[in-house]
């Protein structure tokens, strides 16, 4: 194997790689392939174990085909005055967990988004003024 060519400085030169070779292949990448190679001959046999009535074999199965659901948020629906601020709409979302026409963890998580909103919004009023007072000068 040859030197990599450096320059003055140091660092390598442009199209030259400081690691001509690559990669080494570590234990999971073997480990990998080796699986692939295999992996539908493996997997016949558990679907045939699974299909002779071992449990385990079964659950392995099934989990792979149906894994298991993810926890989710039903959609809620707020009604919101007419042309909300940002203070209103987080209001209007209190005041329908207090009442338990939401869930409060969903009503933390909706005010916490309008908190992000309005975070956002200010970053933006702040950009516009900025680019306004450099255009002035």
């Amino acid at each position: 194997m040859s030197t990599p060519v450096r320059t003055k400085r140091g660092t390598f030169k442009k199209g030259t790689s400081g690691n001509p070779s690559g990669r080494p292949k570590s234990e999971h990448t073997i480990l990998r392939q080796k699986l692939a190679a295999h992996g539908e001959e493996v997997a016949a046999v558990v679907v045939e174990a699974a299909l002779q009535g071992d449990i385990q074999a079964a659950k392995i199965v099934l989990e792979r085909l149906c894994p298991p659901l993810k926890p989710s948020t039903a959609p809620v629906t707020i009604e919101l005055p007419e042309n909300p601020g940002i203070a209103d709409t987080a209001r209007a979302i209190i005041e329908h967990a207090a009442q338990g026409q939401i869930a409060p963890d969903v009503a933390g998580q909706l005010v916490q988004s309008v908190a992000a909103l309005a975070r956002v919004v200010e970053i933006d009023e702040l950009e516009r003024r900025l680019t306004a007072l450099e255009e002035k000068q």
